[in-house]
């Protein structure tokens, strides 16, 4: 059962921004309120309950979800998400179209979470509750934006800054906001602790002079490219000799779209090579690493 619709959710998250500029009233979507049935009882849904955690954030500035999220099976990395959409990463383009990010809205506590990380970073209070739990992360392999991406000058500078302070931490993400990585490498050094993949769906795809300086950047590593596929990408794990087949016909699509030595990425990070992941390899570096998208 959908208690809340996706145009409520953009309509809920500028609300929150407006609250947050104006101190504006907030008006939840009706379907907070209905009821859902657990062990045949009645009992308040999780969209409900998620709500108060983030009104208890809201009137206090403490963080009441977890900022930084740990690992799984997926994602073996601790990593860092904030609110996906045009409005909060500039370089969007195509990918509105197939972005994942959205599907996490059907969690409550995932979609404050990113509200939540989005709003912490506009502030000096909220960037110093970004840098106490970041300081408190194991030195390991990093994720920068899951969900969201750069959408400022000030922002990239911020977590540059805060990666040089721990250089054990290997940091690496995709991104779309390629213009914002060029005007950053005018004015300061990268942290060598960082690489970057650019990720298919920018708005500047057909800007080659903006991609060439992108390549030229030390940071980078190389495309990361979604392609459409017939079928879903089976468990490399569960199901190797039918991932194998369907990395096949992937690899042929590639062509179709000029990718001649395409690495198809089996969708699971942390050891997908010997050495591992490619992503945040810069032994991978300029190698197009393709995923399919269904």
């Amino acid at each position: 059962m959908a208690y809340v619709t996706r145009s409520e959710q953009h309509e809920l998250i500028q609300a929150i921004l407006d609250h947050v500029e104006n101190g504006t009233e907030i008006s939840v979507p009706p379907g907070f309120h209905i009821p859902r049935i657990s062990k045949n009882r009645l009992v308040a849904n999780d969209w409900l309950k998620n709500w108060h955690k983030f009104e208890t954030f809201l009137k206090t500035g403490v963080p009441q979800f977890t900022i930084y999220t740990k690992g799984n099976g997926k994602l073996p990395f601790h990593s860092f998400s904030t609110l996906p959409g045009e409005q909060f990463c500039p370089g969007a383009g195509d990918c509105l179209e197939f972005c994942y990010s959205f599907k996490a809205w059907r969690y409550p506590a995932a979609f404050f979470r990113q509200v939540q990380n989005t709003i912490l970073l506009k502030s000096p209070s909220g960037r110093a509750y970004l840098e106490n739990a970041f300081s408190k992360i194991p030195d390991h392999d990093f994720r920068l934006y899951v969900d969201g991406d750069f959408d400022s000058l000030e922002t990239m500078k911020f977590w540059f800054d805060l990666l040089k302070t721990r250089p054990g931490i290997r940091a690496y993400g995709y991104s779309k906001s390629w213009q914002i990585f060029l005007a950053y490498n005018r004015l300061y050094t990268f942290p060598e602790n960082y690489t970057l993949n650019s990720s298919s769906g920018s708005k500047f795809a057909n800007s080659k002079a903006i991609h060439e300086k992108l390549q030229a950047l030390p940071v980078y590593r190389g495309n990361y490219i979604a392609i459409p596929s017939d079928s879903k990408m089976p468990n490399v794990i569960e199901n190797k000799s039918e991932w194998v087949e369907w990395a096949k016909e992937l690899r042929q699509r590639a062509k179709l779209f000029g990718i001649q030595n395409a690495w198809i990425c089996p969708g699971k990070c942390g050891n997908c090579t010997p050495r591992g992941h490619a992503c945040g390899n810069k032994k991978f570096k300029n190698v197009d690493i393709v995923i399919g998208i269904h």
